[in-house]
This record gives C-alpha cells, sequence and structure tokens, in this order.
C-alpha cells in the first residue's frame, strides 16, 4: 500500500487530481464531491487545484476526453481503416470483442464508464459516450463490415442492418453486466463465457461457405 502512495506521489500533480477525481466521481456521483473534497485526496491547498482546471466541470471534460480516446483502441488497427475493410476476416469481431473487454478490465475505465452511466441523463457529453461512442459507433461499424462480407460472398447473404443490431445490443448489455459484476468485486466468469458463447453464435450462424 505505502509503495503504490509512493508512486502517486512521484506523478504530476494534474494527473493526480485527475485519478483522484475519477475515483471519488465514481464512488459519489460528480455533484456530490468538491473541489476541496478533491484537493484534500491529492494531498494539494484547493487554490492548486486551478493552477490545473478552470473548474471541476473542466476536469470531468478531461477524463470524458480521456474516455473516448482510449475506447477508439476497441477497433484491431487493421480495422480502423476504412479502406481496407475488404481485407477483414471474420476474426476482426472476436478481436474487437476482445479488445473491448481488455479496455473494460482496467480499473480506471471501469470507473469511468461508471461516470458516464451515472451522468447520462443530466451532461450532453456522457450521454454521446454512451449513446454514439459505446453504442450507435460499434452497431454502425458492424453493419458496414457486415455489408462488405455480404459482397465478397465471405459470409451468408444477410441483413447487414439487423445482423449488427442482433450482434451488437446484447454485447452491450453483456458487457454492462460484466462492469456491475467488476464494481462489486464479484465473479465475471459466467458472464465473460456468455460474451464467448454469443461471439461464436453468431459468427457460426454468418458463415457462409467460404470460411475464413
Amino acid at each position: 500500500m505505502e509503495d503504490e502512495k509512493s508512486k502517486d506521489k512521484i506523478k504530476p500533480t494534474k494527473e493526480r487530481i485527475f485519478d483522484v477525481s475519477i475515483e471519488l466521481f465514481a464512488a459519489k456521483g460528480f455533484d456530490a464531491v468538491s473541489v476541496r473534497e478533491i484537493a484534500r485526496g491529492v494531498g494539494i491547498r484547493e487554490s492548486s487545484i486551478y493552477n490545473h482546471y478552470p473548474s471541476k466541470n473542466a476536469i470531468l471534460d478531461d477524463i470524458f476526453q480521456y474516455f473516448e480516446k482510449e475506447l477508439i483502441k476497441m477497433r484491431p488497427p487493421e480495422a480502423q481503416n476504412p479502406a481496407k475493410l475488404n481485407e477483414l476476416t471474420l476474426d476482426v469481431f472476436r478481436e474487437r470483442v476482445k479488445r473491448t473487454l481488455n479496455i473494460l478490465k482496467t480499473p480506471k475505465m471501469a470507473k469511468i464508464f461508471q461516470i458516464s452511466s451515472s451522468e447520462q441523463f443530466r451532461d450532453e457529453r456522457a450521454k454521446k459516450i454512451i449513446l454514439h461512442t459505446l453504442i450507435k459507433e460499434p452497431q454502425q461499424f458492424t453493419e458496414k463490415v457486415l455489408e462488405k462480407m455480404v459482397e465478397n460472398g465471405t459470409i451468408k447473404p444477410v441483413n447487414p442492418k439487423i445482423l449488427s443490431v442482433e450482434f451488437q445490443y446484447p454485447l452491450f448489455s453483456l458487457f454492462l453486466e460484466y462492469l456491475l459484476l467488476t464494481s462489486e468485486d464479484l465473479d465475471t466468469s459466467t458472464v465473460e463465457e456468455a460474451i464467448s458463447n454469443h461471439v461464436d453464435y453468431f459468427l457460426d450462424t454468418i458463415r457462409g461457405e467460404n470460411r475464413k
């Protein structure tokens, strides 16, 4: 424990403010946390916070921006280039799910997801993350990939829009269940198995004669 505290003291002040704010916002909610409380958690004067952030809201904005940048990593590198959609195989679905789960296993990311979930009905930035980055964007990306795979004969002649919803929306629910379990330090093996089974079943269902 002492080693962790020592490492925290070595971090730049702004990074410590950022980390302490995530912990407090996740535990109590944004509105319930004061700048004074953040400063106390960092071990600095309240006035020192303003040398790094003009307001508590600016800290939250920084947290959300960080979260969105990290979520981009859900896409495998080859899937981040639209020009390479033709080269993607069915493995891209399994790889993306694996990357998403690895991101959500990071304690910091799990806590920011918790903050985004609790703030989504009050804060447009949080709503955008949940609705667009975590729900709509993955579904739209999946639709484009499926559309291209139908054209290439990689999969059966399915309806990409319907299949993308059937793939992504259950995953969102399963990821949410995973985060709820981890927030209570409960066993996640069952939900992780359900995620893996969902992906396997989906791929077996859409796979065409030209298996890839």
